[in-house]
């Protein structure tokens, strides 16, 4: 019986993909987006969120009269600013086989009170002037109580299972407390919903302490909630670094950048920030675990490193191919094509993000460039290849703006596949995975400060790179970037080491080239 079940199931799914590839040919239907459905299968634990942050920004005014305290006065400016942002108007859906977004018309902000093991102590809610009024004050403590308790209940579940079993908590303490049930489900959904923000004391003079993410593993929002904030605030300034961890279903890396970029605008910077030096090769935080238990072992990284060599070999590329490749040597084709000659790379599939504008009745997201350097690379000598290679990554990234790459095709593909075929399919052949997606993935946020990589359930063996502004001032008196890696639980650790490798070699080559 249970083969004639999966049998069924497989001829359904097949029935459903070519009756919207039809539907499409006819001009039934639009194709789906495919990048959202993608990343609702594939990131689904705690390690698969991205971070990014801000430093020394002013914290506003208080906007109420009792709001003196700068934590206060964090979450109410907060409040106030997301009020403004529709790309903070997102909650998460945990379903079985997927994770998708809603949108919805206010966005509130919960303060999060934690001790330092990691145990949720009391929250306090900032209610947007957009939603529905509160409850009464009986119910709203009934609701934070059974809140708290859930959270501590659920949090060492992995993140798949926690958002819908800390929902289950909250409803059934609700009616033992007495709180009408309609009133108080309403409520403690909403709460759910919102931002997460937490404080986190920390000696903002040590750049060890300053600069190295906080443990967002140990501090998880409230489940629905796509973006969490972690602030330090600086007293003395009246100054706070704003952490903001994100779920990719909600929002894409540069989207989130431009986001907090309008935020320095809003508040101003009342300090001007010094990164670290670079690191030479060594990591500045980690490796260290980021994950939830019962999931996917990873580790994360962060170094800071001096590109100028690179952007220096970049230009000479650009000087001599500009004219042959299609466009520019970018530095993402750049970095895929150096990492491919170092041997713990070598042979290996990458894959670079491009961020896409929205078009043609799409909103705007993401798709990915994905090659393997080596198919090019068919001879002696570092740049044997090159061209070709070159050429190809530009023509893939112009198809990707444009929404026609393979990479696309095949997800929207994907996407017309009943959410549990699509996650059915992925986890039966993984090995696919990393021949559309590549074992190793570079991702660049040019505006970014310290950019947190994302990670996968499944695939990118050899991890993730992420690469933030290569024009961070640093304490040395020059310039540095921040790069962070995240990837498997004891593979990591010597990647700063070849990423500085690397650079080293970028002299020599900007000598072969010119």
């Amino acid at each position: 019986m249970g083969s004639l079940v999966r049998v069924g199931a497989n001829i359904a799914a097949i029935a459903s993909v070519l009756t919207g590839k039809a539907m499409i040919a006819m001009g039934l239907r639009q194709a789906p987006e495919g990048w959202r459905r993608t990343v609702g299968v594939l990131l689904r634990s705690e390690s698969t969120r991205f971070a990014l942050s801000a430093f020394g920004l002013l914290v506003p005014d208080a906007a109420a009269p009792n709001d003196t305290a700068l934590g206060a006065r964090t979450a109410r400016g907060l409040l106030e600013f997301l009020a403004q942002e529709p790309d903070a108007h997102f909650a998460l859906e945990w379903l079985k086989p997927v994770t998708i977004r809603r949108r919805i018309g206010f966005v509130d902000v919960v303060v999060l009170d934690f001790a330092p093991g990691g145990r949720l102590e009391a929250i306090q809610p900032y209610l947007a002037a957009g939603g529905p009024p509160a409850p009464a004050d009986e119910v709203r403590a009934q609701v934070h109580t059974a809140i708290v308790a859930g959270y501590n209940h659920t949090s060492q579940l992995p993140e798949i299972e926690r958002p819908r079993r800390l929902l289950d908590a909250v409803r059934g303490a609700i009616p033992a407390n007495g709180a009408l049930p309609n009133e108080a489900d309403g409520y403690a959904r909403r709460l759910l919903s919102a931002c997460s923000l937490s404080f986190e004391q920390r000696d903002l003079s040590d750049p060890v302490q300053r600069f190295a993410p906080p443990a967002f593993a140990s501090r998880r929002t409230l489940g629905f909630g796509y973006l969490s904030w972690v602030a330090r605030t600086n007293p003395s300034r009246g100054s706070v670094d704003l952490w903001a961890s994100a779920h990719h279903v909600g929002l894409d890396g540069v989207p989130l950048q431009d986001l907090l970029e309008r935020l320095e605008r809003a508040w101003g910077i009342a300090e001007t920030v010094a990164f670290p030096a670079a690191a030479d090769g060594a990591p500045f935080v980690g490796p260290q675990p980021c994950h939830a238990p019962g999931e996917r072992a990873v580790d994360q990284l962060i170094t800071f490193v001096d590109l100028s060599p690179l952007f220096s070999l970049r230009r000479t590329l650009n000087t001599r191919y500009a004219g042959d490749i299609g466009g520019e040597v970018t530095v993402g084709t750049l970095i895929a094509w150096l990492l491919a000659q170092e041997p713990e790379f070598n042979g290996v599939r990458i894959a670079s993000t491009v961020d896409v504008a929205a078009s043609g009745g799409y909103e705007r997201d993401v798709d990915v460039v994905s090659l393997r350097p080596a198919d090019y690379a068919r001879g002696d000598g570092p740049w044997v290849g090159f061209t070709e290679y070159a050429r190809e990554f530009n023509r893939q990234v112009a198809a990707a703006r444009t929404r026609t790459s393979p990479v696309r095709v095949g997800m929207q593909t994907a996407g017309l596949l009943p959410a549990w075929a699509h996650a059915a399919a992925v986890r039966a052949n993984p090995a696919a995975l990393d021949e559309t997606f590549g074992t190793l993935c570079v991702t660049i946020v040019r505006e970014a400060r310290v950019f947190i990589a994302p990670m996968t359930d499944l695939g990118l063996g050899h991890g993730f790179f992420a690469i933030g502004s290569g024009n961070l001032p640093s304490s040395s008196g020059g310039r540095v970037t921040a790069v962070s890696v995240k990837g498997d639980a004891g593979r990591i650790a010597h990647y700063p080491a070849i990423l500085q490798r690397l650079l080293e070699r970028c002299a020599t080559l900007n000598a072969q080239v010119s």
